[in-house]
């Protein structure tokens, strides 16, 4: 073998490294950031609920969920509708919404446990990022990752992100408009308010 195949070996495989690193730029910034998160002193930013605004003047449409699997992924979507609507989200179909949804999981072992955690990307129309959410819940288990992972994890992170996503979508300019037009009243203020107490008459009540 002579010198030259063998010192063109470590440049092919540098340049095949190269190309690889090209290819998965984009899932590993994705899980690089989610992966930071973990840390006990990471400081997450958080959407405040625009006050007396509900999301549901800026429908949303579910575009995907990667990460999970399968089983993980039919539970989570299930219960981000499900926590998502009791806080007035209203979901519309791709080409209709304002707003689509892309969803990421992960499940990686941590110092007690586990943790499963969401990132939550936000796009317009015009598919440019406008927000991203994040945030992690701990699972006590030594088990594989996502063996780990059992309802009421998966419940209490899909309840985490569409608190999230709702709180962003009363901030938007569509939920702001509807509200102006009182159609983006919230699940609360339509209930019918309580009766005043009327004044207590004065005397011994009968049983009847």
């Amino acid at each position: 073998m002579s010198i030259k195949t063998v010192a063109r070996r470590p440049l092919r495989a540098a340049m095949e490294i190269v190309s690889l690193a090209s290819l998965l730029c984009g899932c590993l910034d994705t899980t690089l950031e989610r992966d930071a998160r973990f840390s006990a002193n990471a400081q997450r930013p958080r959407v405040a609920a625009r006050p007396g605004v509900s999301p549901r003047g800026a429908s949303l449409a579910f575009v995907s969920l990667d990460g999970p699997p399968e089983a993980v992924s039919v539970r989570f979507k299930e219960e981000f509708d499900k926590a998502a609507r009791s806080r007035d989200v209203a979901f519309a179909k791709t080409e209709a919404a304002p707003y689509r949804l892309r969803v990421y999981l992960t499940a990686v072992p941590a110092q007690a446990g586990t943790r499963l955690a969401y990132v939550l990307d936000v796009y317009d129309r015009q598919g440019r990022r406008v927000q991203r959410l994040s945030d992690d819940v701990g699972v006590s288990s030594d088990a594989n990752p996502w063996d780990a992972i059992n309802d009421n994890s998966v419940a209490a992170i899909a309840d985490r992100g569409a608190a999230d996503v709702a709180a962003f979508l009363s901030n938007t300019p569509e939920a702001g408009a509807a509200a102006e037009k009182d159609e983006g009243v919230s699940v609360v203020a339509r209930q019918a308010k309580a009766p005043e107490d009327k004044p207590k008459v004065s005397g011994v009540a009968q049983v009847r």
